[in-house]
Order: structure tokens, then C-alpha cells, then sequence
């Protein structure tokens, strides 16, 4: 009995103490998913970061904020010289300076400067030399959509949808990628997701790869900076935003030989609107629905070589877009 009271006390502290690790691995796995989560949710908020900007923090394995424009403030109130846009905000990207932030973090509909994720994803999982048939799915579209002009049975280059899409704003563009690189809308969005998570675009959620409005399709002002700024790393999309003509030489239905000239879609390539003086405008991304109003996200120079990103979503009108944008440049004091 005396050893049988021995053994029992010897199982009976095992398991406590096994009861004991187990509750402490719990706690454990516990508060690491809760730091992951944090640093997931908004990683760019001011406590999340040191006072200096040049603070790093590690998203998907990738330094995020060393390099970046950080609004040390999100939740500020909204500026006395507030734009009549959803929002608004203008940086300048080469000394990493936040010079304006109206709502930046308020999510919205980003219409199609969607496209500029969608160019992300497509150079970075797509063959830029490809030859892509399009078929009627590809042009399953709203009869309202801006189109780049494509007809089922026509066989181009992704390379030339990449400029049919940016420069035409086409949503046949972007869907003939989306289905070639994703295979399905579907799974074209969730690369798109996942590139906006490692890019820390935590306000983002893409449901297609054009823009057209859907509840769960959105963005901030802020994310599109995160987003245009990674695209501007890119020597291509930057020859593309800037490019005022470009002629597409494909294969029709049959094997006929097309051609197509599309011209860049916003106001300042077109020279209907200039920026003041000491400001060059190199392009960007315009966006319009009626959910989402007039919207664009701009990539500039000043005369000194400093480059800056705008961002302006939900104007009431075209004219009140590009007024708004060039208010932004009034902002700027160096």
C-alpha cells in the first residue's frame, strides 16, 4: 500500500505539471498571434513606431516603414483647409514627407486605380511576352465599363494589355489578365490581397482586378500611396503611366492583323490641365464610378528632382478632381 501511495503521488505531480506546460504554451501561442495580429492591423500607426521614421518593422518578412511616409497621427482631426474630396493626401516621396493627410485612412472605393495592383500582380506572376486569346468570359463586364477596345477571338501580347489597361482604363484589359494569370477573378483577387498585405495595405480588400464596385472592394488613400509607390519601383509601369500614345499591333479573329492606338486618360497628359509652375506631372491613375466619384492617384516632380505622390478619391466631379489636385501642390513648402 505504502508503494502504491508513492506511485499514485508521482502520477498525480506528472500531471500537473504536464497541465502546468500545457497552459503555458497556450499563453504563449497565444501572445504571439495577438503581437502578429497587431502589427497586422495597422503597422503604420504612430504606436506602432518610434518618433523616428526611420523605425522598421517587419511585415511578411519585409521591412515595412524605413523607407515610407509615415502619418505619425491617424487619428487627427480633419484639417481646417479641408479639399471637397473623400480624401486626400500628398507626400513627398524622396525626403519621406507627409505634407497633407485629409481621411487618409477612411476606407473607400478606389474604382480603377485598382489597375495599379492589378499591374503588380501581373508582372509579378505573369510572362509580359505571352500572347493571350480573349474570350467572351474576358468581356463579361458591365455594359458600362471603360474598355480598351478588345473583341473575343483576339489574340495580344500581356504586354500590350498592361498598356490597354493603364492608359484606356480598359476593363477588358484587366479581366483578359486577371483570367490569364489567376485563372479565375477569384484567384486573380487573392494574389492582389496578398500582395496589399505584404505591402502593409491593411485598409484593402480586392474582390476583382478592374475596379467596378462592390461592397467588399475597397481601399484608403493612404494604401493606394503604399500601393503606387511599390509600382513606381518598376522602370516599366512608369515608362507606361508616362507614355501620352501607344499603338498595339495584334491578331484578330482568323489571323487578321489589327492595330489599336490608345492615348493616356487623364487631363494632364492630355494638356486640358497643367500643373503650376515648378511641378511636372509623370502620370498616374484615374478612377470613376458613381460609388466611388472622380479619384486619381498622381506621380510628380518638382524642378529640383524631388518626387511626390497625390492621392485624391471621392471629388464630385472631374473639374473639382483636378482642382483638388493642384490645391495639393500649393501645399507643398520646401
Amino acid at each position: 500500500m505504502r508503494f502504491s501511495h508513492k506511485k499514485s503521488t508521482a502520477v498525480m505531480a506528472g500531471r500537473l505539471v504536464a497541465v502546468i506546460l500545457a497552459a503555458a504554451a497556450v499563453v504563449l501561442i497565444f501572445m504571439l498571434f495577438r503581437k502578429d495580429e497587431a502589427d497586422y492591423l495597422k503597422p503604420y500607426e504612430a504606436e506602432n513606431q518610434a518618433a523616428d521614421i526611420s523605425q522598421s518593422f517587419q511585415i511578411d518578412n519585409t521591412l515595412f516603414a524605413s523607407d515610407l511616409c509615415v502619418i505619425m497621427d491617424p487619428g487627427a482631426d480633419e484639417p481646417a483647409d479641408a479639399l471637397d474630396a473623400g480624401a486626400a493626401l500628398i507626400f513627398n516621396i524622396t525626403d519621406k514627407q507627409v505634407i497633407y493627410n485629409q481621411s487618409a485612412f477612411d476606407r473607400l472605393y478606389p474604382a480603377s486605380i485598382t489597375k495599379v495592383m492589378t499591374y503588380l500582380v501581373a508582372v509579378k506572376y505573369g510572362d509580359l511576352s505571352q500572347m493571350v486569346t480573349i474570350t467572351d468570359a474576358m468581356l463579361d463586364l458591365d455594359s458600362a465599363s471603360s474598355v480598351a477596345g478588345l473583341q473575343a477571338g483576339d489574340v495580344i501580347s500581356m504586354n500590350d494589355l498592361l498598356y490597354g489597361m493603364l492608359m484606356a482604363s480598359g476593363n477588358d484589359a484587366a479581366q483578359a489578365i486577371a483570367l490569364t494569370v489567376g485563372g479565375t477573378q477569384e484567384g486573380f483577387a487573392d494574389l492582389m490581397n496578398e500582395e496589399a498585405l505584404r505591402l502593409g495595405a491593411t485598409g484593402t480588400h480586392f474582390v476583382n482586378a478592374h475596379g467596378l464596385t462592390d461592397e467588399q472592394h475597397y481601399t484608403t488613400a493612404y494604401d493606394i500611396y503604399l500601393i503606387l509607390n511599390e509600382a513606381l519601383k518598376d522602370d516599366k509601369f512608369v515608362e507606361i503611366i508616362s507614355t501620352a500614345e501607344h499603338t498595339a499591333y495584334y491578331t484578330g479573329p482568323g489571323g487578321s492583323e489589327l492595330e489599336r492606338t490608345w492615348q493616356a486618360g487623364n487631363w494632364y497628359a492630355s494638356g486640358e490641365v497643367t500643373a503650376p509652375e515648378g511641378y511636372t506631372v509623370v502620370g498616374g491613375k484615374t478612377g470613376t464610378t458613381q460609388a466611388a466619384g472622380y479619384c486619381m492617384a498622381l506621380y510628380s516632380r518638382d524642378s529640383e528632382g524631388k518626387e511626390y505622390i497625390s492621392v485624391v478619391l471621392r471629388s464630385p466631379s472631374r473639374d473639382v478632381l483636378y482642382y483638388n489636385l493642384n490645391a495639393l501642390f500649393s501645399k507643398i513648402t520646401n
